[in-house]
């Protein structure tokens, strides 16, 4: 799963059970974090694979904070549901090193060092049911006395399936001409050259394309903003998803595949899309419409998979949605903002206000579609009320927690926490997890 995220006392930031547990957050790097309360974690020697965890956070009452691990290990942490492993990478100048824990134990099962060309990061990205961990830096090789060298764009991506053998295969290794940026993209690697040029990598076979980015524009028949210039929102399966730079009024398209002007009335074609992490949520307002039709679009077709209409909020949606959306590790439930999905069954719940009720804003969704939240007031108080929603009977409780998961699969909640409350860098946070009540 990308990242799950965590409220602090009632403040609900992005990315819970979501999409990535990529490290670079949601690709852009400007995403907004919160920290848990001070105090919340202890420091000392706590070795990681500690079958009692010493820490009590304030968690969901789903958790059973008397069982589970926890690690002293500091870095990035990625979550692997489908190997039910965590990873942490511990960056060190250029280079880093990967320790793959059991996400049941906290045991150890394997470690590697990586070596880049410049400052390493890390990310993880899925490709049919497998996640890929992915270790990357912008540099230059081969400058010395005499020598300019290269600028190139390292990528060493080990298949995390790996993690379930406890084994660390040899990596992947690619290097791309050029100084760039790597992010997940949602169906494989998504490189940004600066503004003008891009290049997709499956993690599974390391094929890699380039796509000049100044001489592609939106199908014929949906020009109206021909003279935007381009940019790559995501990859999917069947090329990367592209988009005008014009927002709300963008246009979004695979080239030769499909393109978004088909689902939308609006006269200005006021569209909005982000992935998250496997899914692509879809946001827009049809002219005359009362309520915004927010959906979950299958990114290799366009299709509507799930849809919903609730109150419109305008699209000041846009710039948090892809912070607030957030998938559950098995890719069934995706809740965004005051809305909620079940994939599998492609429907769709608002939770907005109500003569009757609060409206709810989400953090996150389990894998049997238990999410958390809080209530909003109806005041100028600003102070939120923790509760937990069943989304298959609509069910909303109030709870008591200060702390909801990043992450959650193999029967255990997984909490990120600093032993220094004003620390707001998730390189020096710790990672302790929680087994579900029973």
């Amino acid at each position: 799963m990308q990242r799950l995220r965590y409220v602090l006392a009632g403040i609900v930031t992005a990315g819970l059970l979501s999409s990535c547990a990529s490290g670079s957050g949601h690709g852009d790097g400007t995403e907004e974090t919160h920290k848990p309360p001070a105090g919340a974690g202890k420091t000392g020697t706590v070795p990681h694979g500690q079958s009692a965890p010493h820490d009590r956070l304030s968690v969901p009452s789903v958790y059973d904070t008397s069982h589970g691990w926890e690690s002293d290990m500091m870095g990035t942490h990625l979550f692997l549901p489908h190997s039910a492993a965590v990873a942490v990478f511990q960056p060190a100048g250029n280079n880093g090193e990967f320790t793959v824990m059991d996400a049941a134990t906290g045991t150890t099962r394997w470690t590697k060092k990586v070596e880049g060309a410049g400052m390493m990061s890390a990310l993880v990205t899925t490709e049919q049911g497998q996640d890929y961990l992915v270790a990357t830096s912008s540099g230059t090789k081969g400058e010395d006395a005499v020598r300019k060298g290269r600028d190139v764009t390292t990528l060493d991506i080990f298949s995390a399936k790996d993690a379930a053998n406890g084994a660390a295969m040899p990596a992947r290794h690619l290097e791309l001409p050029g100084e760039g940026t790597v992010t997940d993209g949602g169906g494989g690697l998504l490189v940004r050259f600066g503004d003008e040029s891009i290049a997709t990598v499956d993690p599974a076979t390391g094929a890699t394309k380039s796509f000049d980015l100044t001489k592609t524009k939106p199908p014929a028949g949906e020009c109206r903003l021909c003279f935007a210039s381009t940019k790559a929102v995501a990859v999917t399966s069947r090329g990367p998803l592209l988009a005008t730079d014009e927002q709300p009024k963008a246009h979004y398209w695979v080239p030769g595949v499909w393109s978004g002007g088909a689902l939308t009335t609006d006269s200005e074609n006021k569209l909005f899309m982000t992935p998250v992490r496997t899914a692509l949520f879809a946001l827009w307002h049809d002219d005359g419409a009362k309520q915004d039709t927010l959906a979950v679009l299958d990114p290799a077709t366009g299709k509507v998979r799930a849809k919903v209409n609730c109150t419109a909020h305008g699209f000041q949606r846009n710039e948090d949605a892809a912070k607030s959306a957030s998938l559950s590790a098995n890719g069934r439930y995706l809740v965004q903002d005051d809305a909620a999905f079940d994939l599998e069954k492609g429907t769709g719940r608002c939770f907005g206000d109500t003569a009757q009720t609060k409206a709810v804003d989400f953090d996150g969704v389990t894998d049997d579609g238990t999410a958390f939240g809080s209530t909003l007031p109806g005041d100028d108080s600003q102070v939120r009320s923790p509760v937990v929603v069943d989304i298959a009977t609509g069910t909303v409780r109030a709870d008591r927690y200060e702390v909801t998961p990043f992450g959650d699969f193999a029967g255990y909640g997984l909490f990120l926490y600093s032993a220094d409350g004003a620390d707001t860098n998730l390189e020096h946070y710790k990672v302790v997890a929680y087994r579900h009540a029973r």
